[in-house]
């Protein structure tokens, strides 16, 4: 049996929000239907779904931190 993990992946927080989502959705859903883990760069940081610092996003407020609540629901689907 072969394994496979993707141990990080994410989007450059330059790349635009929509476009990021719809490249990411596809290659969610490319991994899931193989078969094969992921995990993103970080939880919160640049890469993460939170305080990633993207200009374009409509943070919802999470205890204080800006919350990607679309990339939220983006991995929820998964």
């Amino acid at each position: 049996m072969l394994l496979i993990f993707i141990g990080e992946c994410g989007c450059w927080k330059k790349t635009p929000h929509d476009i990021f989502l719809a490249w990411f959705g596809d290659v969610v859903d490319i991994l899931t239907q193989n078969g094969i883990g992921y995990a993103l760069w970080n939880f919160r940081g640049d890469f993460g779904i939170m305080d990633s610092g993207r200009t374009d996003v409509n943070y919802t407020d999470w205890y204080g931190h800006k919350l990607d609540s679309k990339l939220l629901d983006l991995l929820k689907k998964y």
